[in-house]
């Protein structure tokens, strides 16, 4: 190519003609520049970054201290609010559930004792504190019952109990034992209730306003003998038979949980009369 030829125009690719490269002078835009820029349908132009900057708010749009320190307040007083309902519940529940133990305790020897004592046909004066425990001693007789697998019928038997209230456990117990065959001392019976309030009744009479456990009404007379007692009837009262009175505090839980209930309840023994006299072997089953 010749010096005649620099600075005129070629064809292109596309046909079109523009200036040749090593023409001199200013570069002149293409007439159809400007429509070659047009986005193709369906596509939108990316903006240049400057425009970017533009449509940025100037300035980091962030949080002041004050309204932080707002923010922590509101959170505080809401974490309150929650913990402090959290432990009303918390305190109810124990409540709920210490009561309800308690009740199951005197209710579970009420019905045991109901049961033992309705047909006992004598009952002893309930005796002070021995070595830290209470004693009152009953007898009754076994009924005759059939053995299903063998077909024996076993005899009627007398047999000798004894009420026992551990005055440093709070346990009151069970023991049975046939006459002539007394219990060691300190020997393991059945379990009627637990969690007693023994504290007031290591005396005779007991400290404070606590009642005696066990308190005993012969047939035939108008006194009961433990001074500390209300009577439970009317002045003009007498008993045909033997009764027996318990009056029992149980106390579970600890702290601001703990719960009370009491048991204040009299047995009237139907097997007994007024000629039903006041010795009985049973009485081998107290400590001396």
């Amino acid at each position: 190519m010749g010096p005649a030829t620099r600075g005129t125009p070629y064809p292109d690719r596309a046909g079109s003609r523009r200036s040749h490269p090593d023409r001199t002078g200013p570069r002149q835009p293409h007439p159809d520049r400007t429509e070659s820029r047009r986005p193709l349908p369906g596509r939108t132009r990316r903006p240049r970054p400057e425009r970017l900057r533009r449509v940025r708010p100037a300035g980091d749009a962030g949080l002041s201290l004050t309204e932080v320190m707002v923010s922590i307040s509101l959170m505080g007083v809401m974490m309150v609010i929650f913990t402090t309902g959290v432990l009303q519940v918390y305190r109810a529940v124990n409540g709920v559930e210490a009561l309800s133990a308690s009740q199951s305790q005197l209710q579970t020897a009420f019905q045991r004792l109901d049961k033992e004592i309705r047909y006992a046909t004598w009952i002893s004066r309930p005796s002070a504190p021995i070595r830290d425990n209470r004693y009152v001693e009953f007898a009754y007789v076994e009924p005759a019952e059939r053995n299903p697998q063998t077909g024996q019928v076993k005899l009627p038997q007398a047999m000798c109990g004894q009420l026992r209230l551990d005055l440093n456990r709070g346990v009151l117990q069970l023991v049975r034992w046939t006459p002539g065959s007394p219990p060691a001392e300190g020997r393991p019976g059945e379990t009627l209730a637990s969690e007693i309030a023994v504290a007031d009744l290591r005396t005779n009479p007991p400290n404070g306003t606590a009642k005696a456990p066990f308190v005993f009404q012969p047939a035939g007379s108008r006194d009961l003998y433990d001074g500390s007692v209300p009577r439970t009837a009317g002045a003009g009262f007498t008993p045909d038979f033997h009764r027996l009175e318990l009056h029992l505090t149980s106390s579970v839980g600890a702290g601001e949980h703990v719960r009370t209930s009491n048991l204040d309840v009299a047995f009237t023994a139907l097997n007994t009369s007024r000629e039903t006299p006041a010795a009985n072997v049973c009485t081998e089953g107290r400590p001396q």
